[in-house]
């Protein structure tokens, strides 16, 4: 008889749609006794498996290195296991240790091994994309000129429109010390003490401190706009103080300077230098020929001259990393298609789940209003409870929403995606350094120049692609 262990995992929410530890377990214990197999340990986790570093799924790998005789992992699904590469490999490369799906017909051997690698890739592309949605849905409140988050000091939300507006007590405070600073020569240090003594208070209480009054006066939500991932959308709330008055403090903070005008240089802005730390800038030289060069903003730095050509063809190597050949691309399609049907399921029930929290919240606070009319409850305790369900309830909305957007085309974006890849390299070396630019401002977020080399850091989803051809086990997502 072959000894394995169990493992099963589940979040709170996910305890309403049939991934509780008592089903998981039950459906295990079936499964042994029907394949001949004895359970010698259960492993039992309540932490998300995006992450790393789960702490029962580090006892289990230890588990595993001292019981060789254990030869096996069975659990109810293969993405209650991991939805990250680091996980999932660790336990897939351990020699002699199968892993056993009760849910999921798996081929024996390197095939099933294979297939195994693909679930775990697309569990996370599923994870990441269900992020990805969350955040689009906040940025589409932002773009409707509402504010995806708490207000700051100086504001409150509005239960009512799910709007802020300013706070009577504080707004008067932030308005002062906003002109303080732009009529007066004073310090951060000493406008910080100055608004202590006004009366300048967070949501909790506390005095700010400086770092927290510098991000105060640099946040354009007192002048009317929102600023949501970098960018900034005209808001529908009440401006506490004029675009004016905001312009002349960004004028101080940035003591007093006013911006310069940049040549355009195709690959500036690409990359820091791998030796001190600074940006990589560009010069023409003679007027006619482009170098890229450290800063040197620290001082001297060792980091070599590099003509246009030859920094472009540095990064030839970020790109085919992250080609695809034609059969993996096939193959990542046929288990997006196949995790698409699983997701729609998944995303009912979540669907389900939330509409019932919401539907609870709302119960909770028609009875709290009738308790308030009979005088069972204080007003002051209705309006706290009622901003309690009514920030909980625009969360809930919010979640929906994503998962709304989440049914959206997400195997047409994987296959432009990934037959892109396919291709990146020929359309890499036949592009204009600023077509190069573009295309290499889309793969990465950041990148470091060192000893004549180019070290990427990849934009989602192309660092998974990256770290899975690395690995040899094909985890891309």
């Amino acid at each position: 008889m072959k000894k394995v262990i169990t493992y099963v995992r589940v979040s709170t929410e996910e305890q309403t749609h049939g991934y509780s530890l008592q089903t998981q377990k039950q459906i295990l214990a079936d499964y042994a006794t029907g394949h001949d197999l004895q359970i010698v340990h259960a492993f039992e986790e309540s932490h998300s498996a995006y992450h790393p570093g789960r702490p029962e799924y580090k006892a289990m790998l230890a588990f595993l290195r001292k019981r060789k005789d254990v030869t096996g992992v069975l659990v109810y699904k293969l993405d209650r296991l991991a939805r990250n590469l680091s996980d999932y490999s660790a336990l897939e490369e351990m020699e002699g240790v199968d892993i056993i799906s009760a849910t999921e017909a798996l081929p024996a051997g390197a095939s099933g091994r294979f297939v195994g690698s693909i679930h775990a890739a697309v569990s996370r592309l599923y994870s990441d994309q269900l992020g990805e949605r969350a955040k689009h849905a906040a940025t589409t409140k932002a773009l409707k000129g509402g504010l995806p988050g708490p207000a700051p000091t100086g504001y409150v939300n509005r239960t009512d429109t799910k709007t802020i507006e300013p706070d009577p007590d504080m707004a008067p405070i932030v308005r002062t010390v906003f002109e303080i600073y732009a009529r007066e020569d004073i310090a951060l240090l000493a406008l910080t003490k100055r608004a202590r003594v006004l009366g300048l208070r967070t949501k909790r209480g506390g005095a700010l401190g400086k770092g927290s009054l510098h991000h105060l006066l640099q946040n354009p939500l007192y002048c009317g706009k929102i600023r949501w991932e970098g960018k900034e959308y005209p808001g529908a709330h009440e401006p506490i103080v004029s675009a004016s008055l905001f312009r002349a403090v960004q004028t101080r903070l940035r003591g007093g300077s006013s911006p310069q005008t940049k040549r355009q240089f195709a690959y500036r802005g690409l990359t820091d230098c791998g030796y001190c730390g600074c940006r990589i800038t560009a010069s023409r030289i003679k007027g006619r020929y482009v170098y890229y060069h450290c800063t040197r903003g620290k001082g001297p730095c060792p980091q070599a001259f590099y003509p246009e050509d030859a920094l472009s063809d540095l990064f030839l190597p970020t790109v085919t990393a992250v080609a695809l050949s034609r059969e993996q691309v096939t193959e990542l399609l046929r288990a997006i298609e196949v995790e698409g049907r699983h997701r729609l399921r998944d995303i009912a029930g979540r669907a389900t789940s939330l509409k019932q929290k919401r539907a609870s919240l709302r119960a909770m606070s028609d009875k709290a209003y009738e308790d308030k009319l009979r005088g069972t409850i204080s007003e002051v305790r209705w309006l706290e409870m009622n901003q309690r369900w009514t920030e909980q309830d625009e969360a809930l909305e919010l979640q929906l929403q994503a998962l709304d957007l989440h049914q959206g085309p997400a195997e047409d974006e994987a296959e432009a995606t990934f037959k892109l890849l396919q291709r990146a390299p020929e359309l890499f070396s036949r592009q204009t350094h600023e077509e190069r630019a573009r295309f290499l401002k889309t793969l990465l977020s950041n990148s470091t120049l060192v000893g004549g080399k180019v070290l990427p850091v990849y934009r989602k989803p192309f660092d998974l692609v990256a770290e899975g051809l690395q690995r040899l086990t094909w985890l891309p997502g």
